[in-house]
């Protein structure tokens, strides 16, 4: 374990780790990645990261795999537990900090790791990632921050004055799903803070400056995430960036596929939401009642919301895909074979965990270790039956690329028969389905007056 004055050296460990385990594996967890405004991360500086803190551990591989750096993570002590768990942590560069929660006892350590931060700071090789809301949540919203960042910001600042030293950067992060394999994840980065430009305050009135600079972050972490203030109508916000997103894309001229692009226009409709529910309170209680409507007629048929998307869908074209697809069911089945243990395995070991924010913490280091051990086997398999020796080697991209063609695979067969299925039974009379189409266009009906109005 790195520690003291050596914690931000350069280690071959964790950039062997940071290939595989992030390069490689983190990356195949998710379809899509994207960091924006990666310019914005100042170099040859003392740097703090400050992200938002939704989805555990996988927050800190998120900053882990900022090229070009090896950055040093302070995060809560309880996560550290088991062997594999605090060898995982301690090879990313991640050490405790310890709370009054976790014993009065335990506060000691933390001068060990606040001397760590202050070599960091000075030596000025790589960002300090401290996440200031102190511990996750599943909600998209800044929480209240908690000041042990800014105390490490202010100490560090002292060899500066009042002469710019420090910088705190604000990051976003969100998820499509927290822990959803396939799914889509955007880093975002703000505005660089001064801290020499609260250093003045500080040695006037250290709390004054303190909650001066607290405020200036809060704000400037709101610009770079997914804030969703309201508690009332959080469901309904979160709701609306997946039906109405589309529609709003095209109004703004932007393209969905873009994870840039789909954060600006979350932005631009939670914006819009939130100038409505001040001045006209009683169209966004109308719109969640359309909404809670719609959702309960979606659940009851079992569908997600992109079929709504479409008026009806051509079950004749539907149909030939299907068989058009089916020979490529051996590819699939091969896919299956090859990835089954990491895919499946976990899935069950997650059920005994009660905080669901922990689930893709579980699943992507329990199917990294069972992906590790089984590709391992498959290759002395393959060693060992094939002609070759050098098809040993050739085989083992092919084992998760096979996997990510099946999980397509088996995603384009199951849409394939929703698209069918709904479009049956939109041709029924009184059916659920018809309810739903109404509902949703309804909600779009309605949205569309709320951006045109508060744009």
């Amino acid at each position: 374990m790195q520690t003291g004055k050596d914690i931000d050296h350069w280690s071959l460990n964790y950039a062997l780790l940071k290939t595989y385990a992030v390069g490689l594996a983190y990356n195949l967890f998710y379809r899509k990645r994207k960091i924006a405004n990666l310019h914005k991360l100042p170099k040859g500086a003392p740097v703090i990261i400050a992200p938002n803190h939704q989805n555990a551990l996988m927050d800190a591989l998120a900053l882990v795999s900022l090229p070009h750096t090896q950055p040093v993570f302070l995060a809560r002590s309880d996560v550290f537990k088991g062997k594999f768990v605090i060898w995982f942590l301690t090879g990313c560069k991640i050490l405790p900090i310890y709370r009054i929660r976790d014993g009065r006892s335990n506060l000691q350590k933390n001068d060990e790791v606040f001397d760590a931060s202050d070599v960091v700071m000075r030596n000025k090789r790589t960002p300090l990632v401290i996440y200031p809301e102190g511990n996750h949540s599943d909600r998209r919203r800044l929480r209240p921050l908690q000041k042990g960042i800014f105390r490490i910001a202010f100490r560090a600042q002292e060899e500066y004055g009042s002469q710019p030293g420090v910088k705190i950067v604000p990051a976003g992060i969100d998820y499509e799903h927290y822990w959803k394999l396939r799914r889509n994840q955007f880093i975002n980065l703000g505005d660089p803070i001064e801290v020499s430009e609260f250093w003045d305050a500080y040695q006037e009135n250290p709390s004054l400056a303190t909650n001066q600079l607290r405020d200036c972050l809060a704000d400037g972490m709101k610009k770079v995430m997914i804030h969703i203030e309201t508690e009332t109508y959080y469901d309904l916000y979160m709701g609306m960036r997946v039906l109405y997103r589309s529609t709003l894309c095209k109004q703004l001229g932007l393209n969905e596929k873009k994870l840039n692009d789909v954060y600006t226009a979350d932005k631009q409709l939670i914006a819009s939401l939130d100038t409505c529910l001040d001045t006209d309170p009683e169209k966004i209680q109308h719109l969640d009642t359309l909404y809670k409507e719609y959702t309960r007629l979606r659940d009851h048929l079992h569908l997600r919301d992109w079929i709504t998307r479409k008026p009806k869908y051509n079950i004749l074209a539907n149909l030939m895909g299907m068989a058009l697809a089916l020979p490529g069911f051996p590819l699939a089945l091969w896919g299956l074979i090859n990835n089954a243990p990491h895919l499946f395995i976990p899935l069950r070991l997650i059920k005994g965990i009660k905080d669901t924010q922990f689930y893709s913490t579980a699943l992507y280091g329990s199917g990294l270790l069972i992906f590790t051990l089984y590709s391992l086997l498959l290759f002395i398999l393959g060693l060992l039956l094939l002609p070759q020796w050098w098809m040993a080697f050739a085989y083992l991209p092919c084992i998760p690329l096979s996997g990510i063609f099946m999980l397509a695979y088996r995603t384009f067969y199951i849409k394939s028969w929703i698209r069918i299925k709904y479009t049956t039974a939109l041709l029924r009379n009184g059916s659920p389905a018809r309810e739903l189409q109404k509902r949703h266009a309804e909600i779009l009906q309605l949205t569309n007056s709320i951006i045109t109005t508060n744009q």
